[in-house]
């Protein structure tokens, strides 16, 4: 009999000491759940926006391997410049969704914000999977608008920064003439994602 009391007590001891965790990972859980569907939305009102702004976008996407939305927001004070933003990345052939990050860095004169915001657009499988394992920083390389014979005008508005990638930048005063995304950096946010990437090195 003092033997079952002992166990009962140390049973009780456990679970009294263990709720608080259980009870913290749970709350931890639920405001991350809460930023993922708070950046669903947001990223379906940037294609939204995008769509509105270039109808012919609708269709290079739905067809498109996968395509990858983010939420920038820049800031420049003076000669130093940056800023940060987050993003979804869908594979379309399973519906798999992978939640990103971007940081970007510059110099320039002036002082000020600005929202913008980048849609990504992959032809095929290496694109998009080279994209969520290895990361990629969009730095001086050469852009072409979109002007191929193979999607015709459907990816007018846009401009192509890596072989079977596509690039569309929106402003507040609407789509970009030209990238000012350079030194920007988009990787995987392991934080939000329920299954973690793993990262991949050339």
């Amino acid at each position: 009999m003092k033997l079952f009391k002992k166990i009962t007590m140390l049973v009780l001891a456990l679970l009294l000491i263990s709720m608080p965790a259980l009870a913290a990972s749970s709350r931890s859980e639920e405001k991350k759940e809460q930023q993922r569907q708070e950046l669903r939305t947001k990223t379906y009102k940037v294609l939204k926006d995008l769509y509105e702004k270039k109808p012919k976008s609708k269709r290079a996407i739905e067809h498109a391997y996968g395509y990858a939305v983010f939420v920038d927001t820049s800031y420049t004070a003076l000669f130093l410049g940056g800023g940060h933003g987050r993003g979804r990345a869908v594979n379309q052939s399973n519906g798999k969704e992978v939640f990103m990050k971007m940081a970007e860095g510059k110099v320039g004169l002036g002082i000020g914000v600005r929202q913008s915001n980048i849609v990504f657009v992959f032809d095929t499988i290496d694109a998009y999977t080279n994209f969520i394992t290895k990361g990629w920083t969009f730095g001086g390389q050469a852009v072409a608008a979109a002007t191929d014979d193979v999607h015709g005008d459907s990816l007018e508005g846009s401009f192509q920064v890596a072989p079977g990638m596509w690039m569309y930048q929106t402003t507040t005063k609407g789509l970009a003439a030209e990238l000012t995304a350079k030194g920007t950096r988009f990787y995987v946010d392991n934080d939000l994602n329920e299954t973690k990437i793993p990262k991949v090195k050339d």
